[in-house]
């Protein structure tokens, strides 16, 4: 019993005179950086419209300024500094287009009303929020001033816009 009992305390002696020449061979150097955690399930990252890429814009391709055109009128758009993605969740370097019919732009952070139809009706804007870079709007014969502008999932505006006039013809004229 006496072996065992000894064996027993130079193992411990050992362990411990071990465990301190290894953190004596570390020296003076800062201890590492505890690992981030993991978010957890259903933690709400912190978002801030501010957030999203300082150089996103939106461009119109088709038409183009001072074009004439008819209606339906085809729309063609493409973004620098962001992917289009649908509406939804806020992330960061993603948005979808909305197109505002002689509508000014809204600043950034404003929520872009819609969508529904009494909004584009009523109000000129029309969202893309499938994620898509072009479509058609049924305008009436006239000028117009078609603003294009990015928002984030829930709607919010940022990024630098464009603006083109167009003059749109009945078939018949």
């Amino acid at each position: 019993m006496v072996d065992q009992t000894t064996s027993r305390r130079k193992f411990v002696a050992l362990t411990a005179l071990g465990t301190v020449a290894v953190s004596g061979c570390l020296g003076d150097e800062e201890p590492a950086e505890e690992p981030e955690e993991p978010e957890e399930e259903g933690e709400e990252v912190e978002y801030d419209i501010a957030d999203q890429p300082e150089d996103a814009a939106a461009m119109f391709v088709t038409p183009e300024d001072g074009a004439t055109v008819s209606s339906p009128v085809q729309f063609e758009a493409e973004v620098e500094g962001i992917e289009l993605a649908a509406a939804g969740d806020a992330v960061v370097g993603e948005g979808h287009l909305h197109l505002l019919v002689d509508g000014e732009p809204f600043e950034t952070g404003d929520v872009i009303p819609g969508p529904a139809e009494e909004v584009e009706d009523e109000q000129g804007i029309y969202h893309w929020g499938d994620g898509s870079s072009e479509g058609e709007i049924d305008l009436e014969a006239g000028e117009h001033s078609i603003v294009i502008q990015i928002a984030d999932g829930p709607h919010r505006a940022f990024g630098e816009t464009d603006e083109i006039t167009i003059t749109v013809e009945n078939d018949d004229e």
